[in-house]
């Protein structure tokens, strides 16, 4: 029987052997034909208000992005690269990307104040968005049948009138 110190070894030895490392893959959900990406599209990473973060192919129109109902800035210095393809790291709640990274570590909390102080919150758009939308869609009154034959009735009966009172 072996003691706990002997088991011990012998795990530590088959841990230090399957000592490789599992290589990072894109999901499944990312479809790239034989190694070429679709051409205006880019992978976008997206970090969620709530801290998740999945991955999606968005086709790059007028240097815009569109996630959901917002408007995201993609220009040229906004895309990064993962091995050869476009690469876009957006926060949810804000308008601009995150550029080439710097020295410091990514801090959510610091970036949403970021995007606060400078105006670039994606939650302002939805709001102008939708005000643009209720005013361009106005409500029209249909003239339906029967309001027609309504207005013809009260003309002929307004001529009815001035006629039997001798005024036409």
């Amino acid at each position: 029987m072996e003691t706990i110190n002997e088991k011990l070894d012998r795990l530590i030895e088959s841990i230090e052997q399957s000592g490789r490392k599992k290589k990072f893959r894109m999901p499944m959900g990312i479809k790239m034909q034989k190694g070429k990406i679709r051409k205006n599209y880019a992978i976008v990473l997206i970090i969620k208000t709530n801290g998740s973060v999945f991955f999606k192919m968005v086709q790059i129109e007028d240097n815009t992005i569109k996630i959901g109902e917002t408007y995201h800035e993609a220009t040229a210095k906004y895309v990064l690269r993962y091995r050869r393809f476009p690469m876009i790291i957006l926060p949810e709640w804000n308008i601009t990307p995150l550029s080439e990274p710097e020295n410091e570590v990514f801090s959510p909390e610091k970036n949403l104040k970021e995007a606060m102080d400078k105006g670039k919150l994606s939650s302002a758009e939805k709001f102008i968005l939708h005000a643009i939308k209720m005013d361009l869609v106005k409500v029209k009154p249909k003239m339906n049948i029967i309001m027609i034959v309504v207005i013809i009735a009260a003309i002929g009966g307004l001529l009815w009138f001035l006629n039997n009172a001798g005024i036409l």
